[in-house]
């Protein structure tokens, strides 16, 4: 049985193009234009991802349920919002969405969300793990639960690990595309992803560079230099 990939839209030229589209690529889909219908749908053991329309009524509602499933099973989710539509493409992210895009968007982007987002089910860097598709982290063994932001931009620095980047990349790669996001939220997210991170007294894995941004990495920068110092 192919893998299914449900399309949550009334949106008739979205729904078969995107329908044509997955097809041809070897999947096969559902296409539901009910909020029920859609969390129905998505219960089915051989759906993969599921591509949702915020314009459908209560769609917030039905991504919310549908992560509920998530626990064992790897459902990607991708939501799609009309432009200036920021708070709810924030709320798709809230209730469990991988990638939120805004109006208009190509459909291959939608696609090659679709199809790769969770391709890569586990990242790991020193002790810290995640699970991309189940939306799980443990740092040394022990659950650690993340709000729909700090889970992003942790996803984010593992994928580049000892690599620094500055609070707009940030911005682009974590928050959904066309929301206005101010600088100095980022500083108070990263904070919050350090304060979950500190489990049962772990050093802080997110290194800080004054004046360019943030990363993950072994080591501080502010720590390092002092080792460095400190060498005979």
């Amino acid at each position: 049985m192919r893998p299914t990939i449900v399309i949550g839209s009334g949106d008739g030229d979205l729904c078969f193009i995107a329908r044509h589209l997955l097809e041809h690529s070897g999947f096969a889909t559902s296409l539901q234009s009910e909020a029920n219908d859609i969390v129905i749908a998505a219960r089915q053991d051989n759906v993969c991802a599921l591509l949702i329309d915020g314009r459908v009524r209560d769609a917030v509602s039905a991504c919310a349920q549908i992560c509920d499933l998530r626990a064992g099973s790897a459902i990607i989710i991708v939501a799609l919002v009309d432009p200036g539509a920021h708070g709810q493409g924030l709320a798709f992210l809230n209730a469990g969405a991988d990638e939120v895009f805004t109006r208009p968007v190509p459909p291959s982007h939608l696609l090659r969300a679709l199809m790769t987002q969770g391709t890569t089910q586990r990242l790991r860097f020193g002790d810290i793990e995640m699970d991309v598709a189940a939306r799980r982290v443990w740092r040394a063994d022990c659950p650690v639960y993340l709000p729909r932001i700090e889970f992003a931009i942790l996803r984010y620095f593992l994928l580049q690990p000892d690599r620094i980047s500055d609070r707009r990349e940030i911005i682009r790669q974590c928050w959904p595309s066309g929301t206005y996001v101010d600088c100095k939220t980022v500083n108070v997210h990263i904070g919050r992803l350090r304060r979950c991170l500190r489990v049962e007294g772990a050093p802080d894995p997110i290194r800080t560079v004054r004046g360019i941004g943030y990363g993950i990495g072994s080591v501080s920068l502010p720590e390092r230099r002092a080792r460095w110092r400190a060498k005979p």
